[in-house]
């Protein structure tokens, strides 16, 4: 396990409070409560921003940032997502600087529960990656969820589901550096199976991963999986630290380009 995972772990931990405190269940203090637990509406939000910078021997800096919405009734939910990164490096000659990062996505999903254990389920999404010679790739997909294990307790949240479907992703394909040049642009049709996880460690800390599987079995022999795990640290009730590590697998990827990607950042978020 990463080191700053076990650092954001360590920075939460709070004192129990004293049994006095525990046993305050006076009849203003739970109304207050349930005024509290009224007031939060369907939709949730939220927004963070991350950067590094580094002088001297090395001139680099990156910059990443992310975006959520969230909206959840007995029956609908929906998922919007945006996220990106930017970042360049001087080159050797430190006349000109190089692009390091240069990533752009968003997407959308819909489910609708029929009961507690089974949902359909739509995803849509198009993302952006110069650094791997994407210059877009289109994904839709369309299944069925299953809920393995649901809490919703107040701080202590726990989701288990996974997901069966059919997927089609287009990849129209650019070169950009060194030399910039139309590639062949590639096409998927694949069934799709994902994970959703979340967890609250305690009222302050929860781990949340989500990640889908999309091999190729009607065209060449090619394999997609992205994987998104995040650590959240409460510090205040709208403020939070957050680290998140991203691994994206393509088995077939554009020419001279490797086949996994992985990335590891630490930012700021705030709950909107």
């Amino acid at each position: 396990m990463s080191p700053l995972f076990l650092l954001f772990a360590a920075m939460a931990q709070t004192p129990t409070p004293p049994p006095d405190a525990a046993e305050d269940s006076s009849p203003a203090s739970v109304a207050a409560a349930a005024d509290e637990d009224e007031e939060e509406g369907p939709w949730t939000g939220s927004a963070g921003l991350g950067a590094s910078f580094f002088t001297g021997n090395a001139r680099t800096f990156t910059i990443t940032g992310d975006a959520l919405a969230e909206y959840e009734s007995p029956v609908w939910a929906l998922t919007l997502e945006a996220d990106g990164a930017y970042g360049n490096a001087a080159t050797e000659d430190e006349e000109e600087r190089e692009v390091t990062a240069l990533t752009l996505g968003g997407w959308a999903r819909g489910d609708y529960r029929f009961t507690r254990l089974l949902s359909a389920y739509t995803f849509l999404g198009v993302q952006t990656d110069h650094p791997a010679s994407l210059e877009l790739r289109t994904e839709v997909e369309l299944g069925a969820g299953f809920t393995l294990l649901e809490r919703t307790k107040k701080s202590k949240e726990l989701l288990l589901r996974t997901y069966l479907g059919a997927g089609y992703a287009k990849d129209r394909r650019f070169q950009y550096t060194p030399t910039r040049e139309n590639l062949p642009d590639v096409t998927q049709w694949s069934p799709a199976v994902g994970l959703a996880f979340r967890y609250d460690i305690n009222e302050h800390v929860y781990v949340r991963e989500d990640a889908v599987l999309l091999p190729d079995i009607f065209g060449d022999p090619r394999v997609l999986l992205d994987s998104t795990t995040k650590l959240s640290v409460d510090m205040t009730d709208r403020f939070a630290l957050t680290t998140y590590f991203e691994l994206q697998h393509d088995s077939a990827p554009a020419a001279g380009k490797v086949r996994t990607d992985t990335s590891l950042s630490v930012g700021a978020e705030l709950e909107l």
